[in-house]
């Protein structure tokens, strides 16, 4: 059965969306965020509007190969929509994991995270963070049902993370701490980083061949140290370019096959990406 179906259904927005039952309240905050970046980014986007549908769902109804908690895009043949944007109800375990993650690894960033992230009861709850995922997810729908050609997984990654760092730096600035604070504590922790270079993966290549399925593919905690820093390249090209960076992006990749989807020299990928997309996004592939 597709996902979705058999949900609760809310109107009055410009793509479709499903909750589960009693998640009405997460629903309509994540179409609410949702629709204003769909506007904002079918602008920027040769005015692409993606058939979508925006699903909320609580545990009981959670399919996906991702644990609970984890947003995800789908495009697979069948759904209701031809693309599904899919974010959780409600914390589980993993954003549980996350927060113990970094408590053990970065102990004197912990402080930021309880002061920006508080439950209420003295320790963490990501909701306010993976509210604004929905964005990074609604991303994946401009780049995958709009026509983007990357020679890269994570490069749509990153173009994730750009869509949904620009949307928030110029439609709601009041946004970026809560946005950011997560990143920036998981990327500059050493521990975190030693911890992954011993015992997961940590190159772009590594991630190529084992994120997507395979032999031995990476853990959802290691596939989120790489999102922290993902983050924190989207923050540093917006820092530098503006929301000029994101359409450049766009346009350097939109209905066109600039590099084969086979093997690619590096040197012509950082090439391409330092003159046409950002001289910082060049960078920092070819330092990563």
């Amino acid at each position: 059965m597709a996902f979705g179906v058999g949900f609760e259904e809310l109107g009055g927005y410009p793509f479709e969306v499903r909750y589960s039952r009693g998640s009405l309240t997460r629903a309509r905050a994540a179409a609410d965020v949702a629709a204003d970046a769909y506007v904002y980014f079918s602008g920027l986007f040769s005015r692409i509007e993606p058939d979508i549908a925006v699903i909320v769902a609580d545990s009981a109804h959670w399919q996906s190969r991702q644990p609970y908690g984890l947003p995800f895009f789908n495009d697979d043949e069948g759904q209701i929509r031809p693309g599904i944007v899919v974010m959780p109800a409600s914390r589980g375990d993993f954003w549980i994991d996350m927060a113990r993650e970094l408590r053990e690894a970065s102990p004197h960033d912990f402080a930021r995270l309880l002061e920006t992230y508080p439950d209420g009861a003295g320790g963490v709850d990501l909701q306010p963070f993976f509210d604004l995922i929905t964005l990074h997810e609604l991303g994946h729908a401009f780049e995958v049902l709009g026509g983007l050609h990357l020679p890269r997984f994570w490069l749509g990654e990153i173009f994730a993370n750009l869509c949904l760092h620009t949307f928030i730096a110029v439609q709601r600035p009041e946004d970026l701490d809560r946005l950011e604070t997560l990143s920036v504590v998981g990327a500059r922790s050493t521990r975190l980083a030693d911890r992954m270079h011993a015992n997961g993966y940590t190159t772009l290549e590594q991630l190529e061949a084992h994120y997507t399925g395979g032999d031995q593919p990476m853990s959802p905690l290691n596939y989120v140290w790489y999102q922290y820093r993902w983050q924190r390249i989207a923050a540093a090209m917006f820092d530098a370019d503006g929301e000029d960076a994101l359409a450049r992006f766009w346009q350097c990749f939109h209905e066109k096959d600039r590099l084969s989807n086979g093997v690619v020299a590096e040197e012509s990928l950082v090439s391409l990406l330092a003159s046409e997309v950002s001289a910082v996004l060049g960078h920092e592939v070819q330092s990563w």
